[in-house]
């Protein structure tokens, strides 16, 4: 049986991970809530219809999902309503 021949010597251990950004949402602190839903509606009216209406139905999803229903059995079509408050 022929010995095993290992290599000795030093070698250094190297974490070769990249820099990874989480997240390109940032942390605020708000100082009242008031400012914070001051922020979320500012937030929400930088968005396109298309991209409200693709939260919502990831909300519908999550909501749905919650409750034992398969999201991906849901039907496609939803009738949303849209009320403007009148002043």
């Amino acid at each position: 049986m022929a010995a095993k021949k290992y290599k000795s010597g030093k070698s250094k251990s190297l974490v070769k991970e990249p820099e990874v950004g989480y997240s390109e949402k940032k942390i605020h602190i708000f100082n009242s809530f008031a400012e914070q839903e001051q922020y979320e509606l500012e937030q929400m009216a930088v968005l396109t219809p298309v991209e409200i209406l693709q939260q919502m139905r990831k909300f519908i999803n999550t909501a749905f999902a919650m409750h034992g229903y398969n999201p991906e059995k849901l039907p496609k079509k939803h009738t949303i309503t849209i009320v403007t408050k009148s002043a």
